[in-house]
């Protein structure tokens, strides 16, 4: 009796390749929602981080509102403080001296900001075709 040698053979279907296909479609979309996930909880958490500066900002000038009313006439016609909320803005506020009106309560950016036009961008005037 001749005993004959198995050859271990391989057989991959289509079926096979199709759920390969799949679980890597599916791990790439899972990449890419934990990716959007990130972005999102950052933008969130800055966005968090600036209101919480605003509203110390913005008690420690209601305080101070509170502090020129109960120290009566000033003898200023106008009083003016600010309270920094960044190091990019500031929150302004301005009082009557006699009346304790609030004349102004503003956020203001402390930097300048540099319009970028160096993109090469045509102004000559159009030519109009006949």
């Amino acid at each position: 009796m001749e005993q004959r040698q198995k050859k271990h053979v391989i057989n991959i279907g289509i079926t096979s390749v199709i759920f390969i296909f799949i679980v890597l479609c599916l791990s790439v979309f899972a990449l890419l929602s934990v990716n959007s996930a990130r972005q999102s909880y950052e933008a969130v958490r800055r966005q968090a981080d600036s209101v919480t500066e605003y509203y110390a900002a913005d008690s420690a000038a209601q305080r101070w509102i509170h502090q020129q009313k109960a120290a009566g006439n000033s003898g200023q016609e106008i009083l003016s403080q600010d309270f920094p909320i960044s190091d990019s803005q500031t929150l302004k506020v301005s009082l009557d001296g006699s009346t304790f009106d609030i004349l102004s309560y503003q956020v203001v950016n402390n930097e300048v900001l540099a319009i970028d036009d160096s993109l090469p961008v045509w102004q000559e005037e159009m030519e109009v075709l006949p």
